[in-house]
This record gives C-alpha cells, structure tokens and sequence, in this order.
C-alpha cells in the first residue's frame, strides 16, 4: 500500500492519480457503437435485451453509489478506488473473449458495479485532499479528465466494432491504466471524522446534512433530468427536420464533450469570479445553447449551440459538488455528493421516460418540441436561482 503522507507530494504528482479516477466516466458508452454488430452476434436473443448491455451499467452505477457514503465511513477511499477500478477492468475487458451472452451481460453487470465505487470516490476524494482554490481547479479539471475518457472511449470501441465487436470491449482498456496509476501513485486518504473525532454513524450524517444542500440537489437533478432529454432527442429533431444524418448526431454529441471538457477545465477560474451565481449563470447558458439548437435550420448552428451548452454542463457539475462542500461538514460531503451523482444517474435513465408522459399530455413531437420543453424548464430554473439567491444576499446583508 502507498502510504506516502499526500501533503508531502508534489501537486503535480498528486493530480495524476486523482484524475485519473476520474477517466472512466461512462460505463456504457463504449460498446454503443458495437450494439448492432452484437444483436446480430446473437440472432436468438431480441435486440431490446441486447441494448441492456449498454444501459444495465449505468443502472448499477446508480445504485452502488447510494452505498458509496457508508464505504468510505469504514473503508479507505483508495482501497475503494482500486477495488472499484480492479472490477471496472474486469468486467469491462473480459468479454473480449466471451461468446455467451448471459455471461457477457454479468461482465456489464460487473463493469456498473466497479465505476458506482469510483465515479463518486473521484468527486469527493478531491474535497479531502484540497482546499481553497486548489479544490475548485481540480473539481473542474475532474470534469474535463472525465469527457476526454469518455471520449476516447468512444472513439477506441467505434473503431474496434468495425473490426470485430468482441474488440469494441477494449476500449475500456482506459481503466487499466487507471488502475495502475492509483495502485502506484494514490496516497491513503484521510478518513472522515465527527466533530468529536470518531467515524460517525450515517444517522448523524442525514442529520446534519442541511436542507438546503437537500433542495440544491434536487435542483440539479431536475435540470440534469430535462437536459438529458435534448441528447436522447437530438437525433429525431436533426433527421426529421432534414438538417443533417445520424453521423451529424454522432459529430454533434462529440462536439459537446469537447464542450464540457473545456468548460470544465476553465471551472474553477469562473468559480472565484462569480461565486456561487456559477450556477444559475450556468444554467442560463445551457438555455441559450439548446435554445440555439432549438431554433436551428442548419448543422453548424446546432454544432455551435451543442457547444455552448457542453461548456456550461461541463460546469454544473463540479459547481454542485463544491456547492455540497460549502454547506455541509465535511463527514457528510462524501454521502450527498455520491448521492447527487446516483441522482443524475437516474435523471439520465428517467429523461426519456419523461419525455415520452410531455409528448402523450400536450401532444408535441418528441424532437423539435422536447427539446423547447427543455429550454423553458431550464430557463425557468435559471430564473429561479437567480432570484433565491438575491434574496439569500439580501436577507444576509439585514442580518
């Protein structure tokens, strides 16, 4: 075990291994280009299970991350980062060689297990080893670390289906490497004490977990939640409407994870000139961006809009985490902001779910109207931010 004190290392060494946590931050992605080339692997199986094998993982992502507070109370966060990433290798890589499906599905299985104890240690292991502006630039660069895996991810498992889809598999090969950085560059984390110095117990934890931070999170999966309705719809909206093809689809996705990357990367700078309005300045651009795709008649406005609203999502994310972090105590961070992460999981899971009760109450078509549903919700939620926190300010400045 590297038991090497982190306040003796080097930043720059520090970073690696914390980043690199982080690289694997989709569990599905990978194979989505490969789903085809599987179904008709297995002419037996129907093809609606068959894409279960892109959506299962993130689906166990989210429940393995509501246990991932009480773990890392009694487990070193870096034993769980590399039990976590040792299992994301695992069962990412091993169907390389399978041709069962029942066993190929356990593997995914597997695979959503190991990135539901890594994608929330990533988030909160940051708060535990940085402080001050140190923390919000890593919160940011996390993020970005995050869409650059994802990215190449995509891309390795894309080129490898074309091939063989048995090598689409590798491209979660992106984890060993984390791995071995972790195994070798992680220091022990500090574990989480109370107040009297003791690993307190999850029933103090909900306790003194404030309700703002509750209703912070429950803003954040809302926004996530109509967000995502946008990428699941993006495709119909381009192709119905005779812009672009589904490769259009494809390109338009990519640019929005260059997107979030960058802005992202540029968080914590943004943080400490804006402060917490961060965040409904955030969402306000998340509008403008799909508001842009919304009103698009040509691919490039849509590249252009995808774009602007990549940056602000890119941001969101980690301005919620440190958000947490200012509200709560620090023994109660890790358990909301995996939590929140487990939330967004969900919210991605439910977006189309959602989508489909708007398009059956008022009648609208799943792309060009979903996707106006979506600016307005998260219009409206900028709007609301904004005027909470004023009034907060204000309340502050009479106090």
């Amino acid at each position: 075990m590297n038991n090497r004190d982190y306040r003796e290392m080097s930043p720059v060494l520090l970073a690696i291994p914390v980043l690199a946590i982080g690289l694997q931050d989709s569990a599905s992605a990978c194979i989505s280009p490969a789903i085809a080339s599987i179904a008709a692997a297995f002419p037996d199986t129907p093809v609606s299970t068959v894409q279960l094998l892109a959506t299962t993982p993130s689906l166990a992502v989210c429940i393995v991350s509501l246990f991932y507070g009480w773990l890392s109370l009694h487990i070193n966060p870096r034993t769980i980062c590399i039990t976590g990433l040792a299992l994301f290798v695992i069962g990412g890589m091993t169907p390389v060689f399978l041709n069962s499906f029942p066993l190929i599905f356990a593997c995914r299985v597997i695979l959503g297990i190991g990135a539901g104890l890594t994608l929330p240690a990533c988030d909160t292991i940051i708060p535990a080893l940085y402080t001050g502006k140190h923390r919000e630039n890593m919160m940011g660069y996390n993020m970005a670390a995050g869409a650059v895996g994802v990215t190449v991810m995509v891309y390795v498992g894309g080129q490898m289906a074309a091939i063989d889809w048995h090598l689409s598999f590798l491209g979660y090969s992106v984890g060993l490497i984390s791995f071995l950085l972790v195994l070798f560059l992680l220091p022990k984390i500090p574990m989480m004490k109370d107040e009297e110095g003791e690993t307190p117990k999850m029933s103090v934890v909900f306790r003194d977990a404030k309700a703002i931070a509750w209703v912070e999170i429950a803003v954040y999966f809302v926004g996530n939640l109509f967000a995502t309705m946008v990428t699941a719809n993006l495709s119909l909206f381009v192709e119905n409407s005779g812009i672009g093809t589904p490769g259009d689809t494809g390109t338009a996705l990519s640019v929005m994870s260059i997107g979030m990357a960058v802005g992202a990367f540029f968080y914590g700078r943004l943080k400490g000139k804006l402060g917490y309005f961060i965040i409904p300045i955030s969402w306000l651009v998340i509008a403008l961006g799909y508001g842009m795709v919304w009103a698009s008649t040509g691919i490039g406005t849509i590249f252009l809009g995808i774009f602007i609203a990549g940056m602000a999502t890119g941001i969101v994310w980690p301005a919620y985490c440190m958000r947490i972090t200012e509200l709560v105590p620090s023994y109660t961070q890790p358990t909301l902001i995996a939590i929140a992460g487990s939330l967004q999981g969900f919210g991605n899971f439910l977006g189309p779910v959602v989508g489909a009760a708007i398009v059956a109450i008022f009648h609208v078509d799943f792309g060009h109207d979903l996707i106006l549903a979506t600016v307005i919700a998260v219009l409206i939620i900028a709007i609301a931010i904004f005027i909470a926190a004023f009034i907060g300010r204000a309340h502050e400045k009479a106090e």
